[in-house]
């Protein structure tokens, strides 16, 4: 680490005694991140050295970085140098730190395969690299607390900045404290205010030195006999800034200005652009070879080996070498190992003593220079950002270079712009298409995505490959789908078909699969994609990843709009589940194959499968699949009446934190909360869900998946009083639906609700029309679950005798069905119906069943409900309680599940991505539910009842 200089620790009392508080807490297992934050020359990095010495003295193994200017487009520059030497002394002793989920973070240093052009990089995402490097830290924490010190911070590299976001989030469950050190602005303020949002960090700013500790510093250095009005000059030329002050007092010593009240006036030409000069001036007296040698090292900037330099600079190696000792007797570069300048102002001064197009030349040349050295194009490429545009291919294909290992490392920050300027160089015109489809894909990865859909429209018209054309055409679809702009993916949809005709026998089977679904997503008429889709799936064995994606899609297909029977869904659905999850898209195929499963009858199997495919992205490390997949989990578990399950998968799916970027997924699980809270009574807190999350006045007709919303916010309407509102959300989503060809009623139960709506305003005849049509359409997709609630809404509507039958029809249908919840309301429904017509005996014993299955759903006003109906026919019920292993929410029974098979608290915490110290209070809540007192007991207490 760089010192300052010994003023710099001048009146710092106060702050290295907070963040020796810091060190102390995080010591006793309590991490804090502690931002130290100050202009150039302030004292930040004395302090952070300083602060590094009462650390070892506590214990802690210390681990530093210095961010650099010319670093701050290198992948992960920051978390490299930080983590590079403990993992390498740790492989020389045999000991391997990236075990675990840690392991994802192996391609950010080397340790995994960084890909080969932009397949590669794809696959490095499938692993978040960021989730990895936090358990790294786990890892390195557990021998003893770590202090992780960032100096520079303001120049840290975009990919190291999400890292140590995400870090300063969850930093409380460690033994760790994250220092950092840098000037305020542009990357700071935003990395504080938004990244670091939410857990703010520790912020000690550095304050100037007041002028009584300049003249202790100017008695100290220069002259016990200084005049006070001298030093009250001193103070107000360096503005109290320790390093300037040590080179004011440098500049004051080499002049030989006596520190006397008459000579204060010449101190107030010491001010920063006069010390710059002094510097130049000092280097310069030293010979042409040295102002060479310090010009060679401010352009290949920090760590720069002495060889690069001496080639650079055009000199030898020994006289070289010879150079690097005279500067440093004159503290302008350092006298240790790496070569680097004492304070990155004198570097600047260096730096900038030349013109903008000298100094872009100069980088050319380091990068020639670096090239024939052997050096990677990684290490090259921020050379080549600073050089101008020449028409050098070398130039272009070196940055494309550069970008494939950025993106093998996981790190599209640094790849947008190394792809940004190949393009701008420009590169020869056969590589203009593969460099803009790697740039629209970089963006997408970054999640810059309106940029990427536009460079991606680039990409389709530099491409000539049909082939080529077609996929980027079907990306830029995918991708307009998932961030809600349903026009521009109709567009790339349509485009896309364009393209594919004349070429459908050589498409891929997974391109026609994608194909296919963005035509469905962008509601086309289903029935000729339904037809394609068959007649591909007739010539598949169904074996391959590829088949059970397409089978999966042709199971969605036919199921949302029930062109296909319930029984000849359900085929396709098992044939696509069966087998492993695949790698890749693997949670695309449980998304079709859980949702085709559930419309069918098989709520249990689609929860299994929705299960498989949460292991599969967990151990990937894709914690937004798996927040994505816990999305679906909680629709899927409304579906099936398992309310207590829908609400903890739906908080689980919406476990972002604040700062980070919002996911196509959270308003989707915002809604889904929504419905479990609603059915379980609590109106007011969906309520609030609705606003918090933004989607009190959220449209369907973004893509198919997002009349999730307003149907939600319709049910929510509807029990809170307000039909009007409801019947407006819920036709709308009908005729966003109907019109697109999904008229299944399972797929989105829009029709029971409006029903309803329909008549709490009068509107009996409206009622009645849609509870037939709701019937029929039932009847002709034949899943019996949408059956027995049509047959329950038409009794809504049919007086007497016929709503009785209708009741009893929908109870016998559903005598073994898994979906709890809608046999609760059946059997709720058909007693009620028989203790109103006075058959009192008769209306028992389904009241009793439905108010247990209610009670066990956590649907409490069904509960409530069925204890009024009980007691109106003149029962006694005693007001049943949730317990066992059915009052455990979802995540305390996945918790409890693998701590029953022995995995431990961290093995836990890695593999649902959570903390350590979320780990234990869902196993305190399991251990309090279900009445035990520890593991030991636990495979016992959530052994699956017998049927």
């Amino acid at each position: 680490m760089r010192m300052d200089g010994p003023m710099a620790l001048a009146e710092r009392d106060g702050e290295l005694a907070v963040i020796h508080e810091v060190l102390a807490a995080a010591a006793a297992g309590r991490g804090v991140a502690v931002l130290v934050e100050g202009p150039p020359g302030i004292g930040k990095t004395a302090l952070l050295a300083t602060a590094g010495e009462d650390a070892v003295r506590l214990g802690f193994r210390m681990l530093g970085s210095v961010g650099g200017e010319l670093e701050r487009d290198l992948p992960f520059a920051i978390v490299r140098q930080l983590f590079e030497p403990p993992l390498r002394a740790a492989s020389a002793r045999g000991v391997d730190l990236l075990t675990g989920a840690a392991r994802l973070a192996a391609p950010v240093f080397g340790h995994g395969d960084l890909g080969h052009g932009d397949a590669g990089g794809a696959q490095a995402a499938h692993g978040d690299v960021v989730y990895g490097m936090y358990w790294l830290c786990a890892n390195l924490a557990e021998s003893g607390p770590l202090l992780l010190m960032v100096d520079d911070a303001h120049w840290a590299d975009g990919a190291s900045l999400r890292f140590l976001s995400h870090l300063s989030r969850r930093i409380a469950d460690l033994p760790v404290v994250l220092l950092l050190a840098g000037r305020p602005g542009r990357v700071l303020d935003p990395l504080v205010g938004g990244a670091l949002g939410g857990v703010a960090p520790r912020t000690v700013r550095l304050r100037p030195l007041s002028t009584a500790a300049v003249g202790t510093v100017v008695r100290r250095d220069l002259s016990a006999e200084a005049d006070d009005e001298f030093c009250r000059a001193c103070s107000v030329a360096t503005g109290g800034n320790p390093f300037l002050l040590a080179e004011a007092l440098t500049s004051l010593r080499e002049n030989g200005i006596r520190p006397i009240a008459t000579e204060a006036r010449r101190v107030e030409y010491l001010r920063a652009d006069t010390i710059s000069r002094a510097v130049l001036t000092r280097i310069a007296r030293l010979g042409p070879d040295a102002v060479r040698f310090a010009r060679a090292l401010a352009v290949l900037g920090a760590a720069a080996e002495l060889r690069h330099v001496a080639a650079l600079a055009g000199l030898p190696v020994d006289a070289a070498a010879t150079v690097a000792d005279e500067l440093a007797r004159e503290s302008i570069v350092t006298a240790t190992r790496p070569l680097g300048f004492v304070h990155p102002l004198v570097r600047t001064a260096v730096y900038l003593d030349s013109s903008g197009l000298l100094r872009a030349a100069e980088h050319k040349r380091a990068a020639r220079v670096l090239a024939g050295h052997g050096a990677d194009a990684e290490r090259l490429a921020p050379h080549l950002l600073a050089a101008e545009p020449e028409s050098d291919p070398w130039v272009a294909d070196t940055l494309q270079m550069a970008a494939v290992s950025a993106l093998g490392r996981s790190a599209p920050e640094s790849a947008v712009t190394y792809l940004r300027r190949a393009r701008a160089e420009p590169p020869a015109p056969d590589r203009s298409g593969p460099l803009a489809a790697m740039l629209g894909r970089a963006l997408a990865m970054a999640a810059r995505t309106v940029e990427a859909a536009g460079v991606l429209r680039e990409a389709i018209a530099l491409t000539g490959q049909p082939v080529e054309r077609i996929q980027l055409a079907l990306e830029l679809g995918i991708l307009s789908t998932q961030t809600g702009r349903a026009a521009d993916a109709a567009e790339a949809a349509e485009l896309a078909r364009e393209l594919i005709a004349g070429h459908e026998a050589d498409l891929p089977v997974a391109m026609s699969t994608a194909a296919a679904g963005l035509d469905l997503i962008t509601m086309r008429p289903p029935a000729a994609i339904l037809d394609r889709l068959e007649t591909i799936a007739s010539r598949l064995t169904g074996a391959s990843e590829d088949d059970r994606m397409l089978l999966a899609l042709l199971a969605f297909g036919a199921a949302g709009t029930g062109l296909r029977s319930a029984r000849q869904v359900a085929g396709l659905a098992e044939r696509a589940a069966a087998g492993p999850i695949p790698l890749r898209e693997g949670w695309i195929l449980v998304n079709y194959a859980s949702a085709a499963l559930c419309l069918t009858d098989r709520e249990t199997e689609a929860l299994a499968v929705l299960d498989r495919g949460l292991d599969a992205t967990s151990g990937l490390g894709d914690v937004w699949n798996f927040r994505y997949l816990s999305m679906l989990r909680s629709h899927t578990a409304w579906h099936a009446g398992r309310l207590i399950e829908a609400e903890s998968d739906a908080r689980t799916a919406l476990e972002g934190v604040p700062g980070e970027p919002s996911r196509v997924h959270a308003p989707l699980a915002a809604a889904t909360l929504v419905d479990a809270l609603v059915e379980r009574g609590r109106s007011r807190e969906a309520e609030r869900v609705l606003v918090d999350y933004d989607i009190s006045d959220r449209r369907p007709t973004d893509t198919i998946v997002m009349h999730f919303i307003p149907v939600a916010r319709g049910r929510l309407r509807l029990r809170q009083g307000r039909p009007a509102e409801a019947l407006a959300d819920l036709l709308e989503v009908g005729r966003f639906l109907v019109g697109g060809g999904y008229v299944n009623p399972g797929f989105a139960e829009w029709r029971t609700d409006a029903v309803r709506a329909h008549l709490a305003l009068g509107q009996t005849g409206e009622a009645a029309e849609l509870a037939h049509q709701n019937l029929e359409l039932a009847h002709g997709f034949g899943a019996h679950r949408s059956i027995a609630r049509a047959l329950r809404t038409l009794a809504l509507v049919e007086p007497g005798q016929r709503a009785l039958d209708r009741l009893a029809e929908a109870v016998e249908l559903l005598a073994d069905s898994p979906a709890q919840l809608e046999r609760a309301e059946c059997l709720i429904g058909y007693g009620a119906a028989l203790r109103r017509s006075r058959q009192r005996v008769r209306a028992l014993p389904p009241l009793r069943d439905g108010l247990d299955l209610a009670t066990r759903a956590g649907a409490d006003v069904l509960a409530e409900t069925a204890r009024q109906e009980l007691l109106a026919a003149g029962a006694r019920p005693r007001r049943a309680a949730v317990s066992g292993r059915d009052a455990l929410t979802t995540s305390e029974l996945r918790v409890a599940r693998l701590a029953a098979e022995g995995a431990t608290n961290r093995d836990i915490a890695q593999a649902l991505f959570l903390t350590t110290r979320t780990v234990e209070t869902h196993l305190t809540a399991a251990y309090r539910k279900l009445r035990i007192t520890g593991r030991a007991q636990l495979h016992a207490a959530i052994a699956e009842p017998l049927p």
